[in-house]
């Protein structure tokens, strides 16, 4: 950046003196320091629901024909958000929303000298977008797979607009394949974030099943199986976990999952345990794994949130359907 030779202020010739800890340019004149403040620039992504970023090509110097967020100065009498909106409007040609700082970072430019870039995120609102002011076009890419960035504070900036995104994104697919596998398809769900609470309460079957035991063995809701052998019940639940573990891993059907429960269902009547006691225990046996489960962690983050809610529906899709067979199986013998 070229130094600047006389005072704004009086028109004086520009000298140099060390004050306030650096060597600054100093009116010889009127004694007012010429301050070289970093300039505010402003840049903005627009993101659409495909998870594509919206980018301008320079029609002109600096990064000719190079691709980058809408950026631009901001002027006086404007908010730096103001900044931001205007310069998406001018160059991209919509109206936006701003819904947060991605990045605030400076950079030293040939041209003019110290920058303080400030990049929002903001949410398309009106318009169409059109190529405006200094671009030449306009488009939407995917976020992951951008074109070569004119700027690297914009790369900067697209890294943490990832990573704010990442448990978003990764809510929203795990949400998409539950609903198309389980609901839809009516099969188990395969790489959803539930999987990793899958996990813990397959490596501690063992302490789920005791304390099922406990229950049932004393619960007024399952008087049947208050004197039931210790090791029978353990038998038992590790064949219903056992069931549910090959059902979650996608190596049992629904069909499968019909047949073992119609056969429990039978093999439960001819036991002669009431059906409510039936009923009771499946539903305390789910109360356990999921209360077990989701007690193996710090809830500190959405997606933690997220993973628990998610595994709370698969486990209700599933004992749902194991409860309709078994009944419908301890109706058949009875």
């Amino acid at each position: 950046m070229k130094p600047k030779l006389f005072c704004i202020y009086c028109g004086g010739r520009l000298g140099e003196e060390f004050l306030e800890g650096k060597m600054r340019q100093v009116c010889c004149g009127c004694k007012q320091i010429a301050y070289e403040n970093p300039l505010p620039v402003v840049s903005i992504m627009v993101a659409n629901d495909r998870r594509e970023i919206l980018l301008v090509k320079r029609e002109r110097e600096p990064s000719k024909n190079m691709w980058c967020f809408p950026i631009g100065f901001a002027e006086s009498g404007e908010s730096i958000q103001e900044a931001a909106l205007r310069e998406l409007k001018e160059e991209a040609g919509i109206e936006g929303k701003i819904l947060e700082i991605v990045d605030v970072g400076s950079e030293a430019n040939e041209m003019y000298g110290e920058l303080l870039i400030v990049t929002f995120e903001a949410e398309k609102i009106g318009g169409v977008e059109a190529a405006g002011d200094d671009a030449c076009d306009v488009g939407y890419f995917p976020a992951t797979n951008l074109p070569r960035l004119a700027f690297s504070s914009q790369d900067r900036a697209l890294g943490k607009f990832i990573e704010l995104k990442r448990d978003i994104w990764s809510m929203k697919d795990s949400f998409e394949r539950f609903v198309e596998t389980s609901i839809i398809e009516q099969q188990p769900g395969k790489g959803l974030l539930s999987d990793a609470l899958i996990d813990v309460f397959q490596a501690n079957a063992s302490a789920i099943i005791e304390l099922w035991i406990s229950e049932i063995s004393s619960n007024p809701s399952t008087k049947a199986y208050h004197h039931f052998p210790r090791e029978e019940l353990f038998l038992r639940g590790e064949d219903i976990l056992g069931q549910l573990r090959a059902w979650l891993n996608g190596d049992d059907t629904e069909k499968e999952l019909k047949a073992f429960y119609m056969k429990l269902g039978k093999r439960r009547m001819r036991e002669g345990v009431g059906l409510e006691d039936l009923i009771s225990s499946l539903s305390l046996l789910k109360k356990h794994i999921f209360r077990f489960a989701t007690s193996r962690g710090v809830w500190s983050r959405a997606v933690d949130m997220y993973r628990v809610l998610e595994l709370g529906e698969r486990l209700v899709y599933f004992f749902d359907r194991a409860a309709y067979y078994a009944v419908t199986g301890y109706l058949e013998d009875s």
